[in-house]
């Protein structure tokens, strides 16, 4: 995505990643309100410490390998979502998957919406500190 020209986007670099990881800062400020509202309005998203976009080319890889590229593409990125879920909980932080997201606005965002543009947003995700949601309840197994 780097390479190819996406106007209003950032690209800084975040001055904290680790050498050799390569993360960067596309839409810069507080994103806490645009986070949640591209996430189906749900407050994790913008309650977390930080939520990703995974994106991939999507038309190229189906026209190149077929419709099974559909399914792969997904199962990539749900193990890059694992990955994170066990990584933040290694540190002490929890992470989420978003379930519900507008993919449209997520694409408009980065300025990939537009109709030559091969790449699609697949999966969101958030990582922070969890809390408990009085609304759910767990009962013993079995019963």
């Amino acid at each position: 995505l780097k390479r190819k020209p996406f106007p209003g986007l950032s690209w800084s670099p975040v001055t904290w990643a680790p050498e050799g990881l390569p993360l960067y800062h596309l839409v810069p400020g507080d994103a806490q309100e645009l986070a949640m509202t591209v996430a189906c309005h749900q407050d994790i998203a913008a309650d977390s410490c930080f939520a990703v976009a995974m994106m991939a080319e999507f038309e190229t890889q189906l026209q190149r390998s077929g419709a099974h590229a559909y399914s792969r593409l997904h199962q990539e990125c749900g193990a890059l979502g694992q990955v994170l879920y066990l990584e933040a909980e290694a540190l002490g932080w929890q992470g989420t998957g978003i379930g519900c997201f507008f993919d449209n606005a997520v694409n408009q965002l980065v300025n990939v919406g537009d109709e030559e543009s091969s790449y699609q947003v697949l999966y969101c995700f958030t990582v922070g500190r969890g809390t408990a949601d009085a609304r759910l309840t767990t009962l013993p197994p079995y019963e």
